[in-house]
């Protein structure tokens, strides 16, 4: 495989991962208008109708399409990067589990400490040591959760990285839907290190792992294909909201359905000129290569503006939600090109010897 086709079969997947980061900060601001939850309950308490459809579709969509493409780079990089598994373990670690705790001890903890914002595991008038506490064993994550359920899943198949060969893919499924049943089932009720809310991820990351095997003859299909496929997906998903239905299977679908939505639209959208224009762009090409900077810097921005704005402007839901979205894409964006330059100045300050 030449690099270059390498290169091309990832435009998409960058594509994908990118617009779905930034739109999940679009998705978080909504929430404020959608229904009453116990994993976002700063809120207004009321459900907006206008919102409710689009806040449902990015839920099953923009996750669910970033571990789908964590599953294709996943083989990718197997096959690109040969590692021992305890390499691919420890690289792992140290993307997934320690960010977690560097983001979770300098950033989550003090934000929401500081302005004593309420969250899913985190009550009102928290002390630091308590807020340190229950981030150290995993369980005030925040929108940090993401990267725990990815380890576990990044773990099974570290361990099972042999079967990967194309030959036992029916094998593999076989022992990703049974990790699945564990994780939802067995540890449903451990709540250290959102272990209970890893089951999904298990199908999802197998099927972007499935996505790569077969990227050969999915490559020669044409645009259309990919978004009569997308158009499809998106029919089935309106349909299980039309007739609400939320039981566990229905749920590991429609993640699947949502992510894989995403990944068509994107394996369309790769081929446009629009696309050729986008990549070139620096504005893009800044989100691309700061997208992970970009999601694990988000939340706290908005609920801290949702709580200065609501009582100004709260009743009227498209204003305030087009004002959360304007302050915090501003604020993230900032913050992040502030890292990058005291990055690489300590970097630059670093003596390299030869």
């Amino acid at each position: 495989m030449s690099q270059e086709v390498t290169n091309a079969k990832k435009i998409h997947i960058s594509e994908t991962k990118t617009i779905a980061i930034l739109l999940i900060i679009f998705y978080h601001c909504m929430l404020f208008y959608g229904s009453e939850s116990a994993h976002w309950p700063l809120s207004t308490g009321i459900s907006s109708p206008m919102l409710m459809p689009l806040i449902s579709l990015l839920k099953v969509c923009l996750v669910p399409s970033l571990v789908l493409c964590s599953g294709f780079l996943f083989l990718l990089s197997t096959k690109n990067h040969p590692r021992t598994k305890f390499g691919m373990l420890k690289n792992r670690a140290k993307r997934l589990v320690l960010t977690y705790f560097i983001y979770g001890a300098l950033w989550l903890v003090p934000l929401y400490t500081f302005f004593d914002i309420r969250t899913w595991c985190r009550p009102l008038h928290m002390d630091f040591i308590s807020g340190f506490i229950l981030m150290g064993i995993g369980v005030f994550t925040d929108h940090l959760w993401f990267l725990w359920p990815l380890f576990w899943v990044s773990l099974f198949f570290i361990i099972i990285r042999n079967l990967l060969d194309g030959k036992k893919l029916i094998l593999v499924g076989a022992l990703t839907i049974l990790a699945a049943i564990s994780f939802e089932s067995i540890l449903s009720g451990v709540s250290y290190y959102c272990i209970r809310e890893s089951g999904p991820f298990f199908i999802i990351f197998y099927a972007g792992i499935l996505l790569y095997y077969f990227n050969e003859n999915i490559e020669k299909w044409d645009s259309k294909t990919y978004y009569m496929i997308a158009l499809g997906l998106l029919g089935l998903l309106l349909l299980t909201d039309y007739f609400n239905l939320e039981r566990n299977v229905i749920h590991y679908i429609k993640e699947l359905f949502g992510a894989l939505l995403f990944y068509f639209i994107f394996m369309g959208f790769s081929r446009t000129s629009f696309s050729d224009k986008l990549n070139q762009s620096r504005f893009y090409r800044f989100c691309e290569s700061h997208s992970i900077n970009i999601y694990l810097l988000g939340c706290p921005f908005m609920q801290i503006y949702f709580r200065m704005i609501y009582p100004i402007i709260g009743t009227n839901v498209l204003l305030t939600v087009l004002c959360l979205c304007i302050l915090s894409y501003v604020s993230i964006f900032i913050v992040v090109w502030v890292q990058d330059k005291l990055k690489k100045g300590l970097i630059n300050k670093i003596p390299i010897s030869n």
